[in-house]
This record gives structure tokens, C-alpha cells and sequence, in this order.
């Protein structure tokens, strides 16, 4: 693919001439067509996480409530109206309806908007993030996915001071997946097996010891120090994103709590005695990682820690190399598609000589053959 192409339009319509509906599925095709067109990307990063967090708007509804994600459809709380496919449009339906409801007037509450917003724009945030840093593609995946367990616990746990199995769950089953298939299709590593253990590996030590400290602080305080449901959130954290990235999720969140939660204890002291939600600060340490966890793990830690030694390192390592043998590879594919392409240009203009001399040729013997005549 040449990188003259006048439009996202075109590119993909270049894209199918070329092979259509399979080249759509090529990891070089699509770093191409985003290293190529970003501002569009990123869009629909933003729209996808919109979608995604209007379906997690459903979740902090109704899993406090033990209630079906699928049935009944969703209706208004009031006058049970079923709610049509264009009243459920991320973001634009709220905006025209003015956040009421179509049939009796209720109000929406805006939670609902910045949910949306607050995904879309982490999910362009993450997609960024790669850019930037020239990540496999399918690292934004993994970031979805933590994004998308970790916003709907931080709000359920503000509102019941629960974090449901289902998320927890979730992650802790969906991250080991993620390593073990991020590779597939790029040669010769189908399946990342090494990176499979290491995120079970990674996501067992943490619940274990996290466990423990959970037991130890009960034991001491004499109340819960931390809930399970904050352990489970953690370890499958450190699951999708490595250990290195949950200790900083862990630290910079509690820090947050320590200062934030003696001044709201005392601003409402009924408060006091229900504990806090950590599941909010988890997600805010997620989100601080998403922003500066890289470049500070790059700039700060890695140039004084051991590779051969640190079990840390042993996570982030592997998972470096793994992203540049993917990079490698994409870069080698793009190249061979560029080498192809040249190739093609230059019997495109060979074919287009060899006609123009056999028409030059032609002309020369209709003017002899005229000659002759006269």
C-alpha cells in the first residue's frame, strides 16, 4: 500500500481490490491504515468504548440487583417503556431526548452520559497509548478489557461496597486468553504459551499474598481491612497487565485513598462506619497507568533493575520481547507488501513500453505499407 491515498475511503477500497474480505483481518493491513489515518482511528476507539459503555451502564444497573443482563430489554424504571434501538444511541439519544424519558417525561440521569463518555474516552486514551509507543494492536485489546471491568467495579462499589464475581471473574479468565492468543496468526508463534503461565503465574501470587495481607489486617484492626472482591480485582489486573503495572495500580491508589478519604470522613461522618470503596481508586491507579505508567517504567525503573534476577522484570521482559518479535514481523510483512508492489508497478510500466513500442511499431509499418503504395 502506497501512502498517497486521498482518504480513508479509498485506502479501503484499494484494501478489498486487492483482497476483498480477507486482507481485512491482516494485522500489517490494519497497523498500516492506523499509523496512516489516526484522527479516524481514534474515533472510532472513542465510538466502540461509547457502545461498550452503554452496555456497562446496564451492568451497574443490574448486577447489584441480581438481575439478567439480557432480560428483560431494557425499558424505563417508571413506566416500563421498552426502550427502541434509536433511543439506546450512545451519547446522541440522550442529547435529543434531553436526558428524559420519550413516554412519560422521567428524568435520565446523567450518570449515564459520562459513563458512556468517561469509556469512550479511555478506550481513545488506550488507543493513543499505542500509538505512541508503537505497541502490538493487540495490546489495545487487553486495555479495553481491563478498562471495561475496572470503571463498572469502581461504581458498583461506590454504590453497594461490592465488587461482583462477574467482573472479577471475568478479567481473571479473559487476560490468561488474551497471552495465550495475541500472537496467533503471526509466524512462528501461534500460541504464547510462556505468557499464559506467567499471567496465571502473576495472577495467583497476587490473590495469594494480597489474601494474606487482607487476613492479617482483619486480624489487627479488628474489621475487614480490604474486601475479596478488591484482591480479585487486583490479581486480574496483574493478569492482563503484568506485575509491574498492578504494584503501581496498588500503590498510587492507596496513596490517593490516604489522602482522600480522612477529608471525606470528615466533611460526612455517617460514613465512618461503612469502610470505603477502594474499587474507585483502583480505577483511578489504572487510569494513572494508562498515562504515565510506560514512560515511567522505561525512564525510571528498567535501567536499574536486573533482568536475569527480578521476578518484576521476568513479567515486563518477556512481554517487551514478544512485542518487538510481533513489531519485527509486521515491519517485515510491510515491507514484502511494499517490495510486491514495486514489483507490480514495474511490470505495470514494462507492460505499458512494451504495448506503447508495439504501437509505435504498428504506426511505423501502416505509414511503410502507405509509402509502398504510392
Amino acid at each position: 500500500m502506497e501512502s498517497s491515498h486521498n482518504s480513508i475511503f479509498s485506502f479501503f477500497q484499494d484494501l478489498f481490490a486487492d483482497a476483498p474480505g480477507l486482507a481485512i483481518f491482516d494485522p500489517a493491513v490494519f497497523s498500516e491504515a492506523i499509523h496512516e489515518y489516526p484522527v479516524f482511528f481514534a474515533f472510532v476507539a472513542f465510538w466502540f468504548g461509547c457502545c461498550i459503555g452503554s452496555f456497562l451502564n446496564v451492568c451497574v444497573y443490574r448486577l447489584p440487583l441480581g438481575m439478567s443482563l439480557v432480560t428483560p430489554p431494557s425499558h424505563c424504571p417508571k413506566c416500563d417503556h421498552k426502550i427502541t434501538v434509536w433511543e439506546n444511541i450512545p451519547i446522541f439519544s440522550y442529547l435529543c431526548l434531553r436526558g428524559k424519558c420519550h413516554w412519560c417525561g422521567a428524568p435520565i440521569s446523567p450518570r449515564y452520559l459520562i459513563g458512556e463518555m468517561t469509556v469512550g474516552m479511555m478506550y481513545m486514551a488506550s488507543f493513543a497509548l499505542v500509538l505512541h509507543y508503537d505497541l502490538p494492536l493487540p495490546t489495545m485489546f487487553v486495555y479495553f478489557l481491563t478498562i471495561s471491568v475496572a470503571l463498572p467495579a469502581a461504581r458498583i462499589d461506590m454504590k453497594v461496597r461490592l465488587i461482583p464475581n462477574e467482573l472479577t471473574y471475568s478479567l481473571l479468565v479473559l487476560a490468561p486468553l488474551y497471552h495465550l492468543l495475541h500472537g496467533i496468526g503471526l509466524e512462528p508463534h501461534l500460541l504464547d504459551w510462556r505468557g499464559f503461565l506467567i499471567s496465571v503465574v502473576t495472577a495467583g501470587l497476587f490473590g495469594t499474598l494480597l489474601t494474606f495481607f487482607a487476613w492479617l489486617g482483619e486480624k489487627a484492626m479488628k474489621r475487614e481491612a480490604f474486601g475479596l472482591g478488591d484482591v480479585k480485582l487486583i490479581a486480574g489486573l496483574s493478569a492482563a497487565l503484568g506485575a509491574l503495572p498492578a504494584l503501581w495500580i496498588m500503590l498510587s491508589g492507596s496513596l490517593i485513598a490516604v489522602v482522600f478519604m480522612p477529608i471525606y470522613s470528615f466533611k460526612h461522618p455517617k460514613f465512618r462506619r461503612r469502610g470505603f470503596a477502594f474499587g474507585p481508586f483502583l480505577a483511578i491507579g489504572l487510569g494513572l497507568w494508562l498515562l504515565f505508567g510506560i514512560p515511567f517504567t522505561d525512564a525510571v525503573l528498567y535501567p536499574d533493575m536486573d533482568l536475569d534476577i527480578s521476578a518484576i522484570s521476568f513479567v515486563n521482559d518477556h512481554h517487551v520481547n514478544h512485542y518487538d518479535r510481533y513489531r519485527e514481523h509486521v515491519r517485515e510483512v510491510l515491507r514484502e507488501q511494499e517490495e510486491r508492489r514495486a514489483r507490480e508497478l514495474d511490470e505495470q510500466e514494462r507492460a505499458e513500453d512494451e504495448q506503447e513500442q508495439a504501437e509505435e511499431k504498428s504506426l511505423r509499418q501502416d505509414a511503410e505499407e502507405d509509402g509502398a503504395g504510392f
